[in-house]
């Protein structure tokens, strides 16, 4: 499968990026080259973020890894399209699911 990712443009991926400038590149890269391949080859990686839903379909998390750094990131998948819309420095996954959940990019 061919897929289609996206990086959301939103106050939260603004902020993440502004915070992180020294990863941005890396933390693309990351997300549009290795995620693919993490979906298509790895599967078991990938988690759902609980409960949480954005716009009617199951956000999902996977941690992004950059030299020494981890964050995690939020995203959903509609066939082939993948859309990032989060990225946190908060690794562990009950807190970043807390931290989403506490944003407006989730379905209430």
């Amino acid at each position: 499968m061919d897929l289609k990712v996206s990086i959301e443009e939103n106050k939260y991926m603004e902020k993440f990026f502004k915070n992180f400038p020294q990863y941005e590149e890396q933390v693309k890269e990351n997300i549009y080259h290795k995620l693919p391949e993490i979906i298509t080859y790895r599967p078991h990686k990938i988690k759902p973020a609980y409960h949480l839903k954005r716009n009617g379909h199951t956000i999902l998390e996977y941690k992004v890894s950059v030299h020494n750094k981890d964050f995690r990131a939020a995203y959903t998948q509609v066939g082939n399209e993948v859309n990032l819309f989060f990225i946190s420095e908060t690794t562990i996954k009950r807190h970043f699911v807390a931290v989403l959940e506490a944003t407006t990019l989730v379905d209430k």
